[in-house]
């Protein structure tokens, strides 16, 4: 794997003139499905734990697998029920359940404690965009601040389990890193602003930190919230990766890679064990790949390999997404055995 102290082949130093004392030797993306419940979330502490062994690590998460709907139907059912605040009760004390579950199935006692006081903080600040609906009327930033509130809940509970498992895992917050412009729903990146504050924030961690930073979301120079679009956490992962000089990308999900096609539909879907990148991106760009379409445009710039791998089965060995002339049994993080 490539060392930590050595940038990635290629590596857009021209976004940022901020020097970094050492490079990631992998970012690590969650996706909705890998958090989303306890048993996956439990691997997840295992993989980044295993990963760090060949050198510091990035972890970017996603909300937990479905909430980004939830929010996004209750606003619609509020605006469409003349603001009833049975709509935001419901809302919050179905998202409130379900992430204290989770987070009791994750965490010990004392961080279980400190969990509940970060979820009911933040699910007031939801309270407070639901008024805002009321009081200001439906806008897409508005709409931003609602879909924003799933992985700013999730994110505090691998943190913390993170914590409980021996790791020094500080606080991240994506919306002081993410600069966008606000094209709400869709926000495009200030690359040179974006990568400034990433590699001071990164340049500030210690060695042994493990950062979780949120994917999906950013903000604007004026700090209001904004998303990156449709799986936009992949799009995260992708710029922490190539502004930080990261030596891979690992992409967990639900399934063992990528394929030829839908293998839930397709008997005939091969799975493949490597793909050119150049190829991906042309598949990604149309939207064949089940990633923001945006995804691998970093990385082809930052000449850095990407892996798509099963949390479900984190030793299988994935679909290698490779850059020309990668020797790819330099890119593979160590994962877990299998059980």
């Amino acid at each position: 794997m490539p060392s930590a102290a050595s940038p990635a082949p290629n590596a857009p130093s021209s976004w940022s003139d901020v020097p970094l004392p050492a490079h990631p030797a992998a970012v690590l993306k969650f996706g909705g499905s890998s958090v989303g419940s306890p048993a996956p979330f439990s691997t997840v502490v295992d993989v980044v734990s295993d990963a760090m062994s060949d050198g510091p690590v990035v972890v970017v998460a996603s909300a937990l697998a479905r909430v980004t709907r939830q929010l996004s139907g209750g606003l619609e059912d509020f605006t469409t029920h003349h603001h009833d605040p049975g709509v935001v009760d419901d809302l919050v004390s179905t998202l409130r359940d379900r992430h204290l579950d989770h987070a009791a199935a994750a965490l010990g006692p004392s961080s279980l404690d400190a969990y509940r006081l970060l979820l009911d903080e933040r699910l007031s600040s939801l309270r407070t965009v639901f008024d805002r609906v009321r009081n200001d009327g439906f806008s897409p930033a508005l709409r931003d601040a609602v879909l924003a509130t799933g992985e700013q809940m999730s994110v505090p509970i691998l943190t913390l389990a993170l914590r409980d498992a021996g790791h020094a895992a500080p606080h991240c917050d994506a919306t002081k890193l993410m600069v966008t412009d606000d094209a709400f729903g869709g926000a495009n990146v200030h690359f040179r602003d974006t990568a400034d504050r990433v590699r001071r924030w990164y340049a500030e961690l210690g060695s042994s930190d493990v950062p979780v930073v949120a994917g999906f979301i950013g903000a604007t120079r004026s700090g209001t919230v904004t998303t990156l679009g449709f799986e936009g956490s992949d799009y995260s992962a992708a710029l922490f990766a190539a502004m930080l000089g990261a030596g891979s990308l690992t992409r967990f999900t639900d399934v063992d890679g990528l394929y030829t096609a839908d293998p839930n539909t397709d008997k005939d879907a091969e799975r493949l064990d490597r793909i050119d990148m150049e190829e991906a991106y042309a598949r990604t760009e149309s939207g064949a790949l089940g990633m923001h379409p945006k995804t691998l445009r970093p990385l082809v710039h930052a000449g850095i390999p990407m892996q798509v791998r099963s949390i479900l089965d984190p030793s299988a060995p994935g679909t290698c997404i490779l850059p020309s002339g990668t020797d790819v049994t330099a890119m593979i993080p160590r994962v877990p055995d299998a059980a």
